[in-house]
């Protein structure tokens, strides 16, 4: 996809953002076979406009539109993590991830941070930040009472 443009996150978002959160999580569900318990996780509180607008306000959000407005995808960042990003499904392998990804990589690094780190719950999110020249740094077990022992990745890339 060539022109993808990215920016702040706005208020006039947060519906939108909402939604496609709930989008991606749910093609996840489906993709990794999560249990309805963890669908509901997923879909319910953690994505919800409420939980999106009160992250917005310590992790800086960027939106990824195409040039009719569409939103395509999102990412946060938090400190020197990237702590979301999520392409909507109708657009992976279109270059979207990359563009987030390297906007929020710029943010930290424009920070003053000297590494970048972030958590992947799947496999298929690992292998995408390895491409993007980050390395395993560790593992940790996510919400142990509704994922079951499901560990999330930890990557990492010096800056």
């Amino acid at each position: 996809m060539q022109n993808v443009n990215i920016a702040p996150m706005n208020d006039a978002d947060l519906a939108e953002v909402s939604k496609l959160l709930r989008s991606c999580f749910n093609w996840l569900a489906d993709r990794e076979g999560f249990t309805p318990v963890q669908r509901a996780f997923l879909t319910g509180e953690r994505s919800s406009v409420e939980t999106v607008r009160g992250e917005s306000k310590s992790r800086p959000h960027l939106v990824a539109r195409d040039e009719g407005g569409t939103l395509l995808g999102m990412a946060a960042v938090c400190g020197n993590e990237l702590a979301r990003l999520y392409v909507d499904p109708r657009f992976h392998g279109q270059r979207v991830g990359s563009k987030l990804f390297a906007a929020a990589e710029g943010m930290i690094r424009e920070a003053g941070f000297s590494e970048m780190r972030v958590g992947a719950l799947v496999e298929s999110a690992a292998a995408f930040y390895r491409a993007r020249g980050m390395h395993e740094a560790g593992r940790e077990i996510y919400e142990p009472e509704i994922f079951l022992g499901r560990e999330v990745v930890l990557l990492a890339k010096a800056l």
